[in-house]
């Protein structure tokens, strides 16, 4: 009786020693715990958000993990207590009895670390899940919900289903497909050849940024790993800071090349939904569920301004050519202008296409706002009169993104569409100089 009762003691030590901290512990903790206790939020002054810090004691001094011990280990006892006042996560449903086993035996096996960098994020060091394959041939269009063009302005990249397509700036031909994104792509920005930033994920599940080499699809890096949609991004004009938000509230700031955090902050209370870059590359501009926009200082994080006069979910933001207003655009048609102090400039309310959704933003000229619109309108905007001005083009459906080309003397505007089609169109012509389904297999 007692060799088969020692080969299963053996056996189940074996078993907890062998429990991965990387592939199975961190991501129990990046989806119950994190988002309390990481930089910038920290209750108890307890971080979980690197494997360093998350062997460190908060206020209370008690030590999160005892090796060896799972109930002296405070991480564990508070999960696991059956008092709802101290359980964590607070506000929640207590952790599955199969997450807490699994978080007591990796402690009680040595609380093991198969970790290379102990500073690292946790969010880095979990293996990247494989991804399902993007369709050969798209059954039907895909929304068009993000665009970007190269430095060199020959290449287009668009939102595909688990994919970034790249399209022929000319002529409309697809010439490459990038695999291995996220399943639905909500942001992309270009910030040198071999340097595209790709944000999205799945709604309510998972947030993504990666950096992707688009010459060599294989040289990527995930930046970002979060609970939710990645909604919006933007990288400086000098190309040295790449920053994105989304419906986890947070705002993420990263220096270029190296992709490193600079710094994270939480200055929505809810879903950062628009994101612009100052000509000058020294502030970042936000739109918000939470009905307003802010001003922040790019080099640092910290709040400079903020725009309190919408009265419903901000969409849009984007910074006049000279650096010092923003112009903010929200779900019911309205577009306001506002200072480096946060105050609404007057007789500066537009609406250039009633009670519509302002959906991208940007400036033909210092004086000559350009919008895309719900309604599918492309238009630019009479500050003096607050209507639309010029109706530069016309989709079928939602004109979700906008870009401004500018070369020479030429200015296009190149925009996207929910029906899966992007038009080229340039100022002076009635008709787009190009438009294409941007859709494998359209």
């Amino acid at each position: 009786m007692l060799r088969p009762l020692l080969f299963l003691f053996l056996t189940a030590s074996a078993f907890a020693a062998e429990i991965s901290f990387s592939r199975q512990i961190a991501p129990v903790l990046i989806d119950q715990c994190v988002e309390c206790h990481r930089g910038g939020k920290a209750k108890g002054s307890y971080r979980l958000d690197t494997v360093e810090l998350m062997f460190k004691a908060g206020d209370s001094k008690a030590v999160p993990v005892v090796a060896g011990k799972p109930d002296e280990s405070e991480l564990y006892r508070l999960m696991a207590t059956t008092e709802e006042d101290d359980r964590m996560p607070k506000k929640a449903d207590a952790l599955p009895e199969k997450e807490m086993k699994l978080i007591r035996d990796w402690i009680a096996s040595g609380a093991r670390l198969d970790v290379a960098d102990k500073k690292a994020s946790l969010s880095s060091i979990v293996p990247e899940k494989e991804k399902a394959q993007a369709p050969e041939k798209y059954p039907r269009p895909l929304p068009v919900t993000a665009l970007a063009l190269n430095p060199a302005a020959d290449t287009l990249a668009c939102s595909g289903y688990l994919e970034v397509t790249l399209w022929d700036a000319a002529t409309g031909r697809l010439k490459a497909r990038l695999g291995g994104m996220p399943e639905r792509i909500l942001a992309l920005a270009w910030m040198r050849e071999d340097q595209l930033a790709v944000a999205g994920g799945v709604p309510g599940r998972a947030g993504e940024v990666w950096l992707v080499n688009p010459a060599k699809p294989t040289e990527r890096r995930r930046l970002v790993s979060a609970r939710d949609c990645v909604l919006a991004m933007a990288a400086s004009p000098d190309g040295k800071l790449l920053a994105c938000g989304g419906a986890d509230n947070q705002l993420r700031c990263f220096e270029l090349p190296s992709g490193k955090l600079k710094w994270q902050s939480e200055p929505h209370a809810d879903w950062i939904m628009g994101m612009a870059f100052s000509p000058d590359s020294q502030h970042i501009a936000t739109g918000s569920r939470d009905r307003t926009a802010k001003r922040i200082d790019a080099l640092t994080g910290e709040i400079e301004a903020t725009f309190t006069q919408h009265t419903c979910a901000v969409l849009s933001v984007a910074f006049s050519p000279d650096s010092n207003d923003v112009i903010s655009g929200d779900v019911e048609g309205e577009i306001r202008r506002w200072d480096r102090e946060g105050e609404g400039k007057k007789d500066t309310t537009m609406r250039p296409g009633g009670r519509t959704e302002v959906l991208a933003l940007g400036f033909l000229d210092p004086s000559t706002p350009v919008t895309a619109l719900g309604n599918g309108a492309v238009v630019s905007v009479d500050v003096k009169t607050r209507r639309a001005k010029d109706k530069i083009t016309r989709h079928e459906d939602r004109a979700n993104v906008l870009l401004i080309q500018r070369s020479g003397e030429t200015t296009r505007l190149i925009s996207g569409c929910h029906d899966g089609r992007v038009r080229v169109s340039e100022m002076g012509k009635a008709e787009p100089v190009l438009q294409f389904m941007a859709s494998p297999g359209w």
